[in-house]
């Protein structure tokens, strides 16, 4: 009869260990910004993907978000911005899914689609992009919205560009 009780008291105590080791990995789950590169081009550079965009917001079928339900007019009036953030998994866990949202200001028309699942090993850091369609004159300085999945439940960190 003893050994069951000795049994059962080593099983209740594993049982907790592996609670807190489960509960420390998950709530130290952390990714941070190491920074964040910002590469901008006139859309009248990159006409054949200007064209492709506004093709797509014509026919209703644009594989990414709209910030505007105006018109795209010339190629001249707009530029593209490209938002590369480096990202640091600094836990023991892998990172499952990360994507990136770019916040619209005035001038913003569209983010362009990733349909990249981007992921980070446990300690290691990497990269994420995005990209926006924006007017011609607008400052580059943007918030993004960094969401991961730990596990399947989802974080968030806010971050500005610029």
């Amino acid at each position: 009869m003893t050994f069951l009780k000795y049994l059962m008291l080593f099983m209740i105590a594993l049982v907790i260990v592996v609670v807190v080791v489960v509960g420390y990995f998950f709530f130290t789950a952390k990714v941070t910004v190491a920074g964040c590169d910002i590469n901008g081009s006139s859309a009248g550079q990159q006409a054949d993907l200007f064209a492709q965009m506004k093709s797509y917001v014509a026919l209703d079928a644009f594989p990414g978000t709209m910030f505007t339900d105006e018109a795209i007019g010339d190629a001249a009036d707009y530029a593209f911005i490209t938002y590369t953030l480096q990202l640091s998994n600094q836990c023991l866990v892998p990172i499952d899914m990360i994507e990136i949202q770019v916040i619209p200001e005035t001038g913003d028309v569209l983010q362009i689609g990733d349909f990249d699942v981007h992921s980070l090993e446990p300690k290691s850091s990497g990269s994420v992009s995005a990209t926006i369609l924006t007017a011609k004159n607008s400052h580059s300085v943007r918030e993004v919205l960094i969401t991961y999945y730990v596990w399947g439940v989802s974080f968030s960190i806010r971050y500005t560009c610029g």
